[in-house]
């Protein structure tokens, strides 16, 4: 009881206005030049590449900024990839210990790829922008949850197949999905196209939760009346 009245109590008190507008005063244009500038760059030395985005800037919004278009801008998403796990976890979903064994097995091949070749997941997205925030001191945690793909609606899913991010910034927390902001996968090809969309860029909880719903219910950030 103890535990629902913290959850329910963090619901109320983080979301309050947690909206991008809250930043309307914030002139991010250092910070995008930046994310611009460092283009290209490999993943190898992520303390030192996170070091070049952040340190010219002077508040933490403008550092996620940088750091989440950086992403958006560099990194692939690997659609065969997606393919291959959602195969795999619908197949293991009444196993739990072959699901187990699968997820950690897939997760150290997303993330040698994403080191070495910039393509990913929705996994190795939110990994990658958890870990850059937290190099610049940023709080930010992957909110795993359910996202509707090729048609298939949120309600009709038996595991989670999303992942995307939570960040705080001046005590809030905000949702982002670098995923679905990042571009898409010609279907025809199967060569993923760079095509940055601002909307996921800290969304309106109101509007979020009606593509992304998330396994732990507090991070819809929407008001009590609303969960």
């Amino acid at each position: 009881m103890r535990k629902l009245l913290q959850i329910i109590i963090f619901a109320f008190v983080v979301t309050t206005q947690a909206q991008r507008s809250d930043f309307d005063q914030v002139d991010l244009t250092r910070a995008e030049a930046l994310a611009r500038d460092h283009k290209g760059e490999d993943l190898y030395a992520l303390p030192i590449l996170v070091h070049k985005l952040t340190a010219p800037l002077a508040t933490d919004v403008e550092r996620f900024r940088a750091i989440y278009l950086w992403v958006c801008q560099n990194i692939k998403g690997d659609y065969p990839m997606m393919l291959e796990n959602d195969k795999m976890r619908r197949k293991l979903h009444t196993d739990s210990l072959a699901l187990a064994t699968w997820n950690n097995q897939f997760k150290k091949e997303i993330f040698q790829i994403l080191r070495k070749k910039k393509r990913t997941t929705c996994s190795g997205y939110s990994y990658l922008i958890k870990e850059m925030a937290e190099l610049a001191g940023i709080e930010a945690v992957i909110v795993d949850g359910y996202g509707p793909i090729n048609k298939l609606k949120i309600e009709r899913l038996k595991i989670p197949n999303h992942s995307w991010n939570a960040v705080k910034l001046d005590d809030k927390w905000y949702l982002c999905d670098a995923t679905w902001a990042a571009g898409y996968t010609d279907l025809t090809t199967y060569l993923f196209e760079f095509d940055y969309d601002d909307q996921y860029w800290l969304m309106p909880p109101e509007e979020f939760a009606k593509t992304h719903q998330p396994e732990n219910p507090q991070w819809t950030l929407l008001p009590l009346a609303q969960n």
